[in-house]
């Protein structure tokens, strides 16, 4: 049996950690273990439209005036207009999360 050195573990995990980067950037979602491998980011949003799922959204502004971001959406509520590009900042759903006050368990009253 080959021993590994710690170096070498290293350069492993490194690897390993850039190609996993590389499958959620190139895939444009996120694609991993216990997932279908199908992106769940394929579809985007309009402002105005109503949040289906409460998550994480990517921000894609028009004309890149800001980087790319991600921002806490809740079910029910309308995706909202960008100052600067209005209606043509575009959200994309990168993970399902939900919103903790409608759990059961922690519902408000």
């Amino acid at each position: 049996m080959r021993k590994l050195t710690l170096a070498a573990v290293a350069g492993l995990l490194e690897s390993k950690s850039q190609l996993l980067r590389i499958r959620v950037h190139q895939g444009g979602g996120v694609k991993g273990p216990g997932r279908s491998g199908k992106s769940i980011a394929t579809k985007s949003f309009k402002p105005g439209e109503t949040v289906k799922q409460s998550g994480i959204y990517e921000v894609v502004h028009d004309r890149e005036h800001r980087a790319a971001h991600e921002v806490v959406m809740i079910a029910g509520e309308a995706f909202p207009n960008c100052e600067t590009c209005d209606q043509k900042v575009r959200f994309r759903l990168m993970r399902t999360a939900p919103y903790i006050f409608q759990d059961q368990d922690f519902e408000e009253e």
